[in-house]
């Protein structure tokens, strides 16, 4: 009995779809109910923190004050899931911890229904398209790469559920939900080229890059591979509109993704969890996966293969091709590969479903539907193995029975607000539970000042401080505003122990709470304000070359303790503003222990920035002095709010016109 085009209509577009994304929750179903997992190693606490600071302080999101020497909201983490869990947290009444693990789990479910609809929309085959997305949602062929075997422990778990379920990859997890969405409408775009199919594709492109800056690489290759498959005869039409799209997107997600955070991601992730600067060996792997996609494209079209089989091949290898050359060669093409590990697996699942039934199809047409039922065969228990992974891998616990726990709790109480440097992977979590700032927090590859990496490394590491690293580390701390720091030793609940010598700290500081083998040190101050004032030639003048270059830096700490300067008093009125109390000689400067952009503005005071990359105020007024200091994001903010309206004004007003 042959089906009705409507029995068609539903099972291609909402029955097929529906399943894919049922088979989802049957994997990660768990998760909606988890508030913190069991693995508190993960940064997933620094993604529910920047969730907690939108729930709570909606409209005061300027500045961002509890991380690394305060810095602006942009650079806490592209904001798309953050803001997504914060509302929901904020309607719903659940706790941050819970929406989070609730919207991300929401968005590993849709991920690979997405994916059906991309697929079936560009090939108009409704049973390969379950297929792949079926795959993609129960295989990892990522995983047979060694390294990632390894640490899936096993060649069949779930390398897409791990990422989210373990390491807490919420952002990766919503941004690879958006891109399959954003590769439709933007396929859409240049094979039909109606307003409104544009229209998404820039949206969804802006979704996908506002939940991760990885999303950015991956959709610029499927970029690539669409217009190496996509109506070539329109090549260079194609690619006018791919540009015209890119640029109006990103105008209008500029505001969250200005120049200074694409700069500052720039300058740290090459060297964000190992060394991946382009080398001479990058060169060489840009070329290769070049000349491959070259060959790619010119056999796939002498062979006449359809323009889906194109496509799903170039962008797997461009995917596949940047993973792996990092993975088995330590051949880096772009900065940290192996976070294109999701990637390369939905590339995979599309090219081995869509390429293998073009290949049976070409042999022997009716092998086809056999082929279709063993690989639905295959599947199913594969399903029922990653449903069976995923129950091992979703655990909760009670976070309040933690030794973080209780080492924040303890601060939050004790130090009265002061900042604080909390160590290792007792930093992720801190601010889920206090206000109190951190010196360092957050994501590194965000920050906006080099020289707290360097002073974080040299706290940490003492690399080649020998008997002095003790009183190096407290310089740093000193200089930074930091009145206390916690320590986990090597018995510690703490999960990397970053210290190298836990125990430098011993005779030097005054101990103020230990529990097990976690220690809290004081680091004494003469003052817990942010604000100094000093001599303008106390300042550190040039930034240190490296972490053992304190000349200036000890002068600077000297200068802080010195009884002779007057003390400032510092006052959050907000979360982006402050006064400064002070009486101020000539002569005399005051030092701000807080992160300078040009966004910061002072009433009554010349703004600028030491070596250190902290605020320096030059009072107008001479005596007792009442400064106001505010950020407002500076010129940037306004350059890009400006061109994030201009580029809604250009779509709307060609819609309008379409309409007219």
């Amino acid at each position: 009995m042959k089906s009705t085009p409507r029995f068609q209509y539903l099972a291609t577009w909402w029955i097929a779809p529906l399943a894919i994304l049922l088979l989802n929750v049957w994997i990660a179903g768990r998760l909606f109910h988890v508030e913190y997992s069991a693995n508190l190693g993960s940064n997933e606490g620094e993604f529910i923190a920047i969730a907690r600071g939108v729930a709570n302080h909606w409209g005061d999101l300027r500045w961002w004050p509890e991380w690394s020497l305060g810095l602006p909201f942009q650079n806490t983490y592209l904001p798309l899931l953050q803001a997504v869990v914060g509302v929901f947290s904020r309607i719903s009444g659940h706790s941050p911890a819970l929406s989070f693990h609730q919207v991300s789990a929401a968005f590993f479910c849709l991920g690979p229904a997405f994916l059906y609809l991309m697929a079936c929309a560009m090939t108009r085959m409704p049973w390969a398209s379950f297929l792949a997305a079926a795959a993609y949602s129960a295989v990892s062929p990522c995983a047979l790469l060694p390294a990632f075997r390894t640490d899936l422990g096993g060649l069949w778990n779930l390398r897409r559920l791990q990422i989210l379920a373990f390491y807490g990859e919420g952002p990766h997890t919503a941004s690879m939900a958006m891109v399959p969405l954003a590769i439709l409408f933007l396929y859409l775009a240049m094979a039909r080229g109606r307003l409104w199919h544009k229209v998404l594709a820039g949206i969804f492109l802006g979704a996908a890059v506002l939940a991760n800056a990885f999303g950015s690489v991956i959709l610029a290759a499927a970029a690539a591979a669409l217009l190496a498959s996509v109506r070539t005869e329109r090549f260079w039409r194609n690619l006018l509109l791919a540009a015209a799209i890119g640029g109006l997107t990103y105008c209008w997600i500029s505001p969250l993704a200005p120049p200074s955070v694409i700069s500052a991601i720039r300058m740290n992730s090459p060297t964000v969890d190992g060394d991946f600067r382009f080398t001479m060996r990058s060169a060489v792997g840009v070329a290769t996966l070049a000349a491959g996609f070259a060959l790619a494209w010119w056999m796939t079209r002498k062979g006449r293969a359809p323009a889906h089989v194109r496509f799903f091949l170039l962008f797997a290898w461009l995917m596949t091709g940047t993973v792996a050359l990092g993975s088995l060669a330590q051949i880096y093409v772009v900065p940290q590969p192996h976070r294109y590990q999701i990637a390369m697996d939905m590339s995979l699942c599309l090219l081995a479903v869509f390429g293998g039934a073009e290949a049976v199809r070409r042999i022997s047409p009716r092998a086809l539907t056999t082929a279709a039922i063993v690989l639905t065969l295959a599947l199913a228990v594969q399903a029922r193995h990653a449903i069976r992974y995923a129950h091992g891998q979703i655990r909760s616990t009670d976070v309040a029975k933690s030794s973080m726990y209780k080492l924040t709790r303890w601060m939050d109480a004790n130090l009265r607000g002061a900042r604080v440097m909390v160590g290792g992977s007792y930093s992720f979590y801190f601010n889920d539970f206090s206000d109190t700032p951190q010196l360092h927090g957050g994501q590194d590859p965000m920050l906006p000042n080099f020289m707290l990496r360097i002073a974080v490394f040299t706290i940490y590491s003492g690399m080649n401080a020998g008997a002095r690293d003790g009183e190096i580390a407290t310089l740093w701390l000193k200089a930074l505003g930091a009145h206390a720091v916690s320590v986990p030793g090597p018995h510690s609940d703490e999960v990397y122990k970053p210290f190298a010598d836990p125990r430098k700290f011993e005779g030097l500081l005054p101990v103020l709470w230990r529990e097990g083998d976690d220690t809290v040190y004081g680091v004494p101050a003469r003052s817990d304000s942010l604000a100094h004032v000093m001599a303008a030639g106390d300042l550190v003048r040039d930034p240190p070359v490296n972490g053992l270059d304190t000349a200036q830096l000890e002068k600077y700490v000297a200068a802080l303790d010195a009884p002779a300067y007057p003390e400032a008093k510092w006052r959050w009125t907000s979360r982006h503003s402050a006064v400064i109390d002070a009486v101020v000689a000539p002569g005399q400067v005051i030092s701000a222990q807080v992160t300078y952009t040009p966004g910061w503005r002072a009433s009554g005071a010349e703004v600028s920035q030491d070596g250190l990359g902290l605020v320096v105020l030059k009072p107008t007024c001479q005596g007792p002095c009442e400064i106001a200091l505010t950020y407002d994001g500076g010129l940037e903010w306004r350059i890009t709010c400006f061109l994030s309206l201009a580029a809604m004004l250009v779509v709307l007003c060609l819609a309008v016109g379409r309409v007219f």
